[in-house]
């Protein structure tokens, strides 16, 4: 029974390392993104210093590791297609910003 329980655990692994080595260079890479965002961000005018930094450095980071996500896995489709599709989604950061300042001028009103 042991021997079962030891061959199916072995099963899921071997199945599932292509997404766990997809999720870790994921994950990885969007991480170093946000950051390098947030530390460039430090030296821009004060002006520009609202935080957006770190959401384009994000967004790009998880560009950059969706596509290398699919790369290490060899699914090129899945590499390709994952990163043109964060880049359309990157539209939707300037469009929340507008839509915040319309709704502070609307709240000052």
């Amino acid at each position: 029974m042991i021997e079962y329980v030891i061959e199916f655990f072995n099963f899921l692994i071997q199945i599932s390392s292509n997404y766990i080595y997809y999720g870790i260079t994921d994950n990885g890479i969007m991480i170093l993104g946000a950051m390098t965002g947030y530390e460039i961000e430090k030296y821009l005018p004060k002006r520009y210093q609202t935080g957006l930094g770190a959401v384009f450095g994000a967004s790009i980071g998880n560009t950059v590791s969706d596509f290398l996500g699919g790369a290490v896995t060899g699914s090129w489709e899945l590499a390709f297609g994952t990163a043109i599709g964060c880049v359309i989604g990157m539209i939707f950061i300037p469009l929340y910003v507008f839509i915040g300042k319309l709704r502070r001028q609307w709240r000052s009103k």
